[in-house]
């Protein structure tokens, strides 16, 4: 029997499944498939699928990777409950799941063959993160119309202020709207006092000495990066988009010119020159100080010798065991390259086309038990209905009670595969109607993403394309092995692009 666990995640958005709707849901299907429902249920109420830092989900990551435990299997309602990130939904299912042996199982994906539910999920992660993103420009797009009004985009007020609320007049879901400004708080002249004394120079350290407080290092930090919210500006749009890998760019605040800063919004507690001198300051020591970024290996964890063992980023080189290497900048271009090609080229597409109308007409001959089902069904709730009429001229209704929760099981185990049989009937009509055409354009909208210059995106496309690159230490030779369609051997490409030394020192 399958042993399962429950996973539930509701979201800001008011239109979103709550996670009561969520339950009966899941439960409802575990109940069609004979599924046991064992431990405790994961739940994350009012978090946002576009990272992982949610209290359920993590305590699920670290169950799953714990020995011992009753389960192998999570139901989730949807793709969307797990992320609304493609790479968040990858790593999950293929880092943490698979290497620990378990499965999810989605409510809204039909049981099929493992090529057509790849197909069905990517799909489904993919209009994920595109609702994603187009709420994430709805509400900037929102934020950026209350800073231009001077009221506050949201979060909680720096120190030194206080958030003061006002009523719009407008009503939702019969309350009030209210929106905020900043107001000097309790401790506004002692910060006043500490961002003088930085904008002349001194020293954190005396400065705190001087005002007489002991603020931590990571507030005084973030005191001096709003230096001109302290002087009376709305400053938004500073911090970089967060990613799996970091911050995009690899830089955590983005450049000065992208900022929205909207002036004289609240009281300043400094001038705008001061504000200045301190933020010149932090630049001075970022150009002084700066590390150089992370180097990101594109076919890490892709990259395998003939026999299974991987090659390891190292030093800007792929190293084998502790022997042979390989200049990791030479081998990704040719990688990426003959990738590039293979994916844009008619045979891809057509190989890819042809099987899924194969497995269209695969789909298409099996038996349809629908009919016959669909007659039970109605059977069953004749019974039923009998049943719950005998129960009021009986004083013992226990015997009635357990025949009709024993009808009311089969009820349930023959509408889940009723709704199978419904998913397998649509999956297997966009699989005909799929044309060389239409996966081209799926084809060439991975190689846009491959584009991209931010490598934490390229490797994760990457991952999402190929199941393994097979290179050989002694030939230099390459097979690429796509997750769908023919591997392509590109031994010539790797073996010899311009500027390439297979063999380095080790």
């Amino acid at each position: 029997m399958i042993r399962a666990v429950l996973y539930l995640r509701s979201s800001k958005d008011r239109s979103d499944v709550s996670i009561d709707a969520q339950r009966r849901a899941l439960l409802e299907l575990a109940k069609g498939r004979g599924i046991a429902i064992v431990g405790d249920e994961y739940a994350d109420a009012v978090e946002s699928g576009k990272d992982d830092d949610r209290p359920g989900f993590q305590r699920l990551i670290r169950d799953i990777r714990a020995p011992g435990r009753a389960w192998d299997h999570i139901l989730v309602l949807d793709t969307a409950r797990i992320a609304r990130r493609r790479a968040l939904a990858i790593i999950f299912e293929e880092h943490e799941c698979k290497r620990h042996g378990v499965r999810v199982i989605y409510k809204s994906l039909p049981e099929s063959d493992p090529i057509t539910e790849m197909l069905l999920k990517s799909i489904l992660q993919a209009m994920d993160e595109w609702h994603s993103l187009t709420s994430r420009v709805k509400g900037l797009a929102g934020m950026a119309e209350n800073i231009r009004q001077g009221w506050r985009a949201g979060g909680r007020a720096p120190r030194g202020y206080q958030l003061h609320f006002e009523e719009t007049g407008a009503i939702r879901d019969g309350q009030p709207v209210t929106k905020s400004k900043l107001v000097p708080g309790d401790d506004a002249l002692q910060v006043r006092a500490y961002l003088e004394h930085r904008a002349r120079g001194l020293k954190r350290s005396r400065a705190l000495a001087l005002v007489g407080v002991t603020w931590p290092a990571s507030s005084l930090v973030e005191m001096e990066r709003n230096a001109l919210v302290y002087a009376g500006h709305t400053v938004w749009n500073r911090s970089a988009e967060r990613t799996d890998g970091g911050y995009a760019g690899g830089e955590k605040w983005r450049p000065r010119e992208e900022w929205v800063i909207q002036k004289e919004t609240h009281e300043a507690l400094i001038s705008e020159d001061e504000a200045e001198l301190i933020l010149a300051a932090i630049a001075e020591r970022k150009r002084s100080g700066g590390k150089p970024a992370r180097r990101v290996y594109l076919l890490s964890g892709l990259l395998m010798a003939p026999d299974g063992s991987p090659w390891n980023g190292d030093g800007g080189a792929y190293r084998l065991g502790k022997g042979v290497r390989i200049q990791a900048d030479s081998v990704e271009r040719a990688i990426v390259a003959r990738v590039v090609d293979d994916l844009q080229s008619e045979p891809m597409a057509a190989a890819i086309a042809t099987h899924y109308r194969d497995l269209a007409k695969t789909m298409d001959k099996r038996p349809n038990e629908a009919a016959p089902m669909k007659r039970r069904i109605a059977e069953i709730d004749m019974k039923t209905s009998r049943l719950a009429d005998l129960m009021s001229e009986t004083s013992a209704p226990n015997a009635l009670l357990r025949q009709i929760e024993a009808l009311e099981e089969e009820r349930s185990s023959i509408s889940g595969m009723l709704e199978s049989m419904e998913s397998d009937r649509a999956a297997a009509k966009i699989f005909r109607e799929i044309g060389v055409a239409d996966v081209r354009r799926m084809l060439h909208s991975i190689v846009d993403d491959m584009n991209a210059k931010d490598p934490e995106a390229l490797r994760d496309t990457l991952r999402q394309a190929l199941q393994s690159v097979e290179l050989s230490a002694e030939s230099f030779e390459a097979v690429i092995n796509y997750r769908v369609g023919p591997a392509s051997k590109s031994g010539e490409l790797v073996a010899s692009p311009r500027g390439f030394e297979p063999r380095l020192p080790p």
